[in-house]
């Protein structure tokens, strides 16, 4: 007699119950006549897609300063990794950040990368202009 796990479904008898044909389309009506919608049976109400109501809008001084904060990086060939690393931050709080994944770098980790960079914190988030100091 073969014997199945606990887990396994159908009599152990028959070979491969669970490969058995499941229909997930009801068969087309004969008569042409459209099939309604089926009814939800769930007691959750159906979650409707509002875009515009599921992130709230980006300030232009947050993206500005993730900007100058990019731009801070590529003027001083910083890589996210090796710079939270050498400031001993972790490094998803830079990339989060950089992702905009998070809308702030707290001020510890802030102070941090700038003693790691050799700079005041402010620096890393004003953008320099071309020709400039």
């Amino acid at each position: 007699m073969t014997r199945r796990s606990a887990g396994m479904r159908g009599d152990p008898r028959t070979p491969r119950p669970e490969a058995q044909a499941i229909a997930t389309t009801p068969p087309p009506r004969r008569d042409g006549a459209e099939t309604a919608a089926p009814v939800s049976r769930s007691r959750h109400p159906k979650p409707e897609v509002l875009m515009g109501e599921v992130v709230g809008p980006r300030g232009k001084e947050i993206g500005a300063g993730r900007e100058a904060f990019r731009a801070f990086m590529r003027r001083r060939r910083l890589a996210p990794t090796g710079w939270a690393k050498d400031a001993g931050v972790p490094v998803g709080e830079v990339l989060a950040y950089l992702t905009g994944r998070t809308r702030h770098i707290s001020a510890e980790t802030a102070a941090k990368l700038a003693n790691a960079a050799g700079v005041m914190p402010e620096e890393m988030f004003v953008e320099k202009k071309n020709g400039g100091p």
